[in-house]
């Protein structure tokens, strides 16, 4: 699973960028498909994923996050004519309002941030258009964090496929479909070299002579065998309990698509 926030320029942003951008290309085409323009960008962080949704013909996008660290960084980075980044707190979607109603809403990697996710949602259907849609991920709590023991610092809670799914449907959403983000093989097969390649780094051995290498040349280091798009795939699931019961072996992403 990929970090929480990754900015560019960063070794993090090298090894992950694969991993979360592949959510906004899934997100960039359903949008394609539905001729949806007039998009907000919730929790939308630096905004590389913004600036990737700007790219759809026609379209105009609010993207919002509460740190102005992270928006400052979006102006200097993926500042576009056609996306307006403001200052917001997803739970009301206050500032955004003026914007709306907006013919999708598209929020990754948030819900399990929030410590009210069903007002964020209630929030969102409000702002939709007719037959808007939202379309939202959150970690897969059973790969995640099994046992629902929380494994990540700033997260408030974790959900299964079946919680995810009930939350979507108290907050007023209907034809509601689940996707799975997950390593295809030659993801996995790459993730398992990782391992072995980051075992090898561990032994103190190994470290001393890279950081002799690396102070001789006067370079940092790149990611260990980073990500890329190809590595992933997003497949759609029937129902919430075809996810559930795979158990560790499901997605490590979950992805809902919803309309008011």
């Amino acid at each position: 699973m990929a970090i929480e926030r990754i900015t560019p320029g960063t070794i993090e942003w090298d090894a992950y960028y694969a991993n979360h951008i592949t959510r906004y290309q899934f997100a960039a085409e359903k949008l394609k498909e539905s001729r949806y323009v007039n998009l907000l960008d919730a929790a939308c962080g630096v905004g590389y994923g913004a600036d990737h949704l700007s790219g759809i013909d026609g379209v105009k996008i609010t993207a919002i996050d509460r740190s102005e660290l992270a928006l400052s960084t979006a102006l200097k980075q993926f500042k576009k004519p056609n996306i307006n980044f403001i200052i917001d707190d997803c739970h009301t979607l206050e500032n955004a309002s003026a914007s709306g109603p907006f013919d999708a809403i598209i929020s990754f990697e948030t819900l399990e941030h929030l410590p009210y996710p069903e007002q964020f949602l209630k929030s969102s259907f409000n702002n939709l258009g007719p037959a808007g849609m939202l379309v939202v991920s959150t970690p897969n709590q059973l790969v995640s964090s099994p046992g629902n023991a929380l494994n990540w610092e700033y997260h408030e809670k974790e959900y299964t496929a079946a919680e995810l799914y009930s939350l979507l449907i108290t907050s007023g959403f209907t034809n509601i479909q689940l996707y799975g983000q997950q390593l295809n093989l030659k993801g996995k097969i790459k993730n398992e070299l990782r391992a072995d390649l980051n075992r090898l780094w561990s032994n103190p051995f190994v470290r001393f002579g890279k950081w002799i290498q690396g102070s001789l040349r006067g370079r940092s280091f790149n990611a260990v065998l980073k990500e890329t798009i190809d590595d992933f795939e997003i497949i759609k699931f029937d129902d919430a309990a075809d996810i559930d019961r795979l158990l560790l072996d499901g997605p490590f992403v979950l992805i809902a698509i919803a309309f008011k």
